[in-house]
């Protein structure tokens, strides 16, 4: 008993313990990037259900937390300046880890999660996961994302 106490109540640490590092800055993420998706795998022929599962070609993250629905789960992502809307009624990223995020583009029942990582903020790297309120086979597809600037295009 005495050992589970002295840890709970904070026994000595190893001192060669590296300190916890700190999860990926959404101030140094936010601006503007343009995405490139590879094709789905495996490819389903969708048709017109091609639109939940397609972001916007340009989007801008904000440093700034969402306030409305499953928006308030992270910080806010719209359409680049210019560039017209998804279907998407939600869509906010999250910090993952010191080198990661996750952008969430959802109609509250469907949409797509990237699921990047970073070694600088201008080039993000990873893969699209699509998901359903159905019972459909997931996609997935490589995606990058470079910084651009948030002027009109």
């Amino acid at each position: 008993m005495g050992l589970a106490l002295g840890a709970a109540y904070g026994a000595p640490q190893d001192p060669g313990a590296k300190p916890a590092e700190k999860p990926v800055s959404p101030e140094a993420l936010q601006g503007c990037y343009e995405l490139t998706l590879s094709p789905w795998f495996p490819d389903m022929k969708l048709g017109e259900d091609e639109q939940f599962i397609t972001p916007p070609p340009r989007i801008q993250l904000f440093a700034e937390k969402g306030t409305d629905g499953p928006e308030s789960n992270g910080y806010l992502v719209r359409p680049a300046p210019g560039v017209p809307p998804s279907v998407h009624s939600s869509t906010y990223w999250m910090p993952k880890g010191t080198k990661g995020l996750e952008i969430t583009f959802t109609t509250g029942f469907s949409g797509v999660v990237l699921s990047l990582k970073t070694s600088d903020a201008e080039v993000l790297h990873g893969k699209a996961t699509t998901f359903w309120d159905f019972n459909r086979r997931k996609q997935t597809a490589e995606v990058m994302a470079h910084r651009v600037s948030c002027g009109k295009q």
